[in-house]
């Protein structure tokens, strides 16, 4: 018999299938690590045995007499809400996967199975157990509800400078300008200036200058008469008319032409518009805030920029600090986002393991806030439980620190979370594909935000995985979809398919 690791020795697990077999031959395998092993045969029973003995793992089959293993899974996150739970089926499905993953089971396994990685994945669900508990043992770092409305999170000296600031500018008329690099939070100042200022209940309109074409920025910002240019058919008011009485944001203004940047002097200075193709000037009383990731000075002396707009433009400027200059920031930071991402979309993620905290505070974080929030929302979709383990995070934070990227380099610019290359094939015949591998693929394809529907999206996914652990055997892949040649067949030219 194993001598169990220290912790394990009080380890309980649970068997709920209705196969007699099946469950002695698993408890004899189980048994042999030292665990205690429970059995039940219905799912019903399986509810009851786990809410008097809270095993730390449940193996629980899909389809028996009675509650299905699915709805027997709901049930047990009231009964036993810290055990992690396997379902094991016979029947794969793209339906049953994404309801085992949806209600939390830390895996999905097909049977028949190799034993010995069946125990293996049980120890590493007690694993995650562990993690999950210790997870819930430390300080906790709730931020205060105001830093929730007003979206600035940060107790480091940098961003205690950006705060007073802040308070120091926003009741003043003075134009800012706010610089850091890409991610790192600039509009969040402005709308924070915006909001302690004496025109908070004015209008507050953002531009970012470098997502409008060129020849459009002008029309954007101050409107066009009738007839103007082809495809004028209305009269249109800018954003400075709109915005009239309030704060203007000009975001990445470092990419707006020479000749745009002399029309929005001209409006800082006179307090005055013109329409693009009418000839009236028009009275508008706006305080003016940009932002930019470029070095204007640089642009400047290079007459890429003007220099009366810039000397306009800085009167007060406002420095973000990189991320990873404010390290100690990460754990508020992440508390905060996992509060909004558990508010607004219902993820079961409300904490960080210690583990993955480290690996966070250990990043370089190039892409900056916005790539925290980027891997902990994808860190959130993925974890199994109420907390977000290591094994959730994107498989590049594993890796050496890079280099930081200057700011407005384009290494500095942020991409796309890079999902985690597949993990190790969960417990399963030998060519089930890899399903943490395919829920990475079915979350990049949720991010093109082409429309799909999910369960086409999922389908598709599970699809792709499978050609490509076969390479393109199409009789192999339907056998481990669970389906035929000719409906695989149908589905790869996009029509519509039969059940097998």
């Amino acid at each position: 018999m194993k001598t169990p690791n220290p912790g394990e020795d009080a380890a309980k697990i649970l068997i709920v299938d209705d196969d007699k077999d099946l469950r002695y031959s698993l408890k004899r395998a189980l048994g042999g690590q030292g665990w205690t092993v429970l059995e039940a045969d219905s799912g019903e029973r399986g509810v009851e045995v786990a809410k008097r003995e809270q095993p730390q793992v449940v193996l629980l089959d899909n389809r028996m007499g009675g509650m299905s293993g699915i709805e027997t899974l709901q049930l047990l996150r009231g009964a036993a809400p810290r055990a992690m739970a396997i379902l094991m089926t016979a029947y794969g499905t793209t339906q049953t996967a994404i309801e085992a993953m949806k209600f939390g089971a830390f895996d999905y396994v097909m049977k028949p199975f190799d034993q010995a990685k069946l125990v293996a994945l049980v120890g590493k669900a007690l694993q995650a157990g562990r993690d999950l508990a210790s997870a819930g043992t430390g300080k906790s770092s709730r931020i205060d509800p105001a830093d929730l409305a007003e979206g600035i999170v940060g107790n480091s000296e940098p961003m205690q400078a950006v705060l007073k600031s802040i308070g120091q500018v926003a009741a003043s008329e003075a134009t800012v300008l706010v610089t850091g690099e890409s991610g790192t939070g600039k509009e969040l100042v402005a709308r924070s200036i915006h909001r302690h200022s004496l025109r908070a209940k004015g209008p507050f309109v953002a531009v970012n200058c470098a997502a409008i074409p060129e020849n459009l920025i002008e029309s954007e910002l101050f409107g066009h008469e009738k007839g103007a240019f082809t495809g004028a058919t209305a009269q249109k008011p800018g954003k400075f008319e709109l915005c009239d009485g309030g704060t203007i944001f000009l975001d990445e203004i470092g990419d707006m032409s020479l000749p745009t940047q002399t029309k929005v002097l001209r409006a800082i200075q006179e307090g005055e518009i013109q329409r693009v193709g009418g000839t009236a000037t028009i009275k508008v009383s706006v305080r003016l805030l940009a932002a930019t990731n470029k070095d204007l000075e640089a642009m400047v002396a290079e007459r890429k920029f003007r220099e009366d707009l810039f000397y306009r433009l800085n009167v007060f400027r406002i420095r973000l600090p990189a991320l990873r200059d404010r390290r100690e920031d990460i754990p508020l930071l992440v508390d905060y986002m996992l509060q909004r991402l558990a508010a607004g979309r219902k993820l079961r993620a409300r904490r960080l393991s210690p583990e993955a905290l480290d690996l966070l505070m250990r990043h370089d974080w190039p892409g900056n806030v916005r790539e925290l929030e980027n891997v902990i929302h994808r860190a959130g979709v993925l974890a199994k439980g109420e907390a977000i383990l290591a094994k959730d995070l994107p498989a590049d934070l594993l890796a050496p620190r890079r280099p930081s990227a200057p700011v407005g380099s384009p290494a500095a610019e942020p991409g796309p979370v890079t999902a985690a290359p597949p993990a190790a094939a969960p417990v399963a015949a030998p060519a089930e594909p890899d399903l943490r591998a395919l829920l990475d693929g079915v979350y990049r394809e949720l991010r093109r935000g082409d429309g799909q529907d999910i369960l086409t999206v999922i389908e598709r996914a599970m699809i792709d995985r499978a050609l490509s652990e076969t390479r393109d055997n199409h009789l192999r892949s339907s056998r481990i979809l669970g389906i035929n040649r000719s409906t695989l067949k149908k589905r790869l030219q996009g029509g519509p398919a039969a059940q097998k």
